[in-house]
């Protein structure tokens, strides 16, 4: 592959030792054609709806304006640093002419170049590209916009594989799939939602009782509800773990008698806020003082993480550290 000549339009010197893993030639197969129905009055129709390529890694709202400078054969860079006289030479080619990336939208090669913003999503390579804006709408999984250094990297970014479009691997489409565990924890967030509802509601009664007026129940005092929920028990086959916020964590081997004390009393987790300040992380509670652990020598510790859910209840233990 040779050095393309610069256009009138470049005053600097070409660039030395330029070269494209595809050829201008190929430039077209980043193209695909539009069916267009043509006016009956004749005249011609504005360029988004004419029966023109769309340009890969383009989101639909930046498609008319490539499309226009397309139709002139020339291409300005959105930065207005450079112009260039051949539009197919020059946009995804495999090499990055401008600043800004402009040139680049279907290639990685201006990664790591923050590239034209559209529709306010980060730019980068749109993997619906092809498709019309009412179906992004209707199909989310769809619109989405990877970076551009996941074009043709042999993972599979977009879910229908769009990203992946040189053919090294081949990608499942995997939008249905996705949207569909969308949905699913869409609407798992909105029954918890409600459920928080109720617990809120419930901790306001509970501020009351002497047992919690001291206690720091976080954002509504919504985990005063928790606290007083009781134990939760979770079996993995191996032990029965026995989760009592505030009081205690009990681990209890499923065959023999061996029984581990793991946490007991607690508090929330910190943070280092930026000016300095250490501030409470209420999605964490740590409990601490656990029976010693000889190996470590140090006290078994126990951290608590929460989530949003509509039932109560122990979700998964991970072992981080072995005694």
């Amino acid at each position: 592959v040779g050095v393309r000549p610069p256009s009138s339009a470049d005053a600097e010197e070409p660039p030395q030792g330029r070269a494209s893993s595809v050829p201008a030639a190929a430039a077209s197969d980043d193209r695909a054609p539009l069916e267009a129905e043509a006016p009956s009055s004749g005249m011609a129709p504005p360029v988004s709806m004419r029966a023109e390529a769309r340009i890969r890694g383009v989101a639909p709202d930046l498609q008319e304006r490539y499309l226009s400078m397309s139709a002139t054969g020339r291409f300005d860079c959105f930065d207005a640093s450079r112009s260039f006289d051949s539009f197919m030479q020059v946009v995804n080619d495999d090499y990055c002419d401008c600043p800004d990336g402009s040139d680049e939208p279907g290639t990685s090669a201006c990664a790591g170049i923050p590239q034209p913003h559209s529709g306010g999503r980060s730019g980068g390579f749109a993997c619906g590209w092809g498709l019309e804006a009412a179906t992004l709408e209707a199909h989310s999984a769809r619109a989405r916009v990877v970076r551009a250094s996941a074009v043709n990297d042999g993972i599979c970014d977009c879910c229908g594989g769009e990203d992946e479009w040189d053919g090294v691997v081949e990608c499942r489409d995997r939008c249905d799939e996705v949207e569909a565990e969308e949905a699913s924890a869409m609407s798992q967030a909105h029954v918890g939602s409600k459920a928080r509802e109720a617990y809120v509601d419930k901790a306001h009664k509970l501020r009351k009782e002497e047992r919690f007026r001291d206690v720091d129940g976080g954002p509504d005092d919504v985990f005063l509800a928790v606290f007083a929920d009781g134990c939760k028990t979770l079996d993995d086959g191996d032990y029965t773990y026995e989760v009592c916020p505030r009081e205690k964590v009990i681990q209890r081997a499923n065959t023999g008698h061996r029984k581990f004390t793991l946490g007991k009393g607690g508090q929330w987790s910190t943070f280092l806020w930026e000016n300095g300040e250490h501030r409470s992380d209420y999605s964490m509670y740590v409990m601490g003082e656990g029976d010693y652990c000889v190996a470590n020598q140090a006290h078994r510790k126990v951290e608590l993480r929460f989530e949003c859910s509509p039932t109560p209840a122990v979700v998964s233990v991970q072992e981080t550290q072995v005694c």
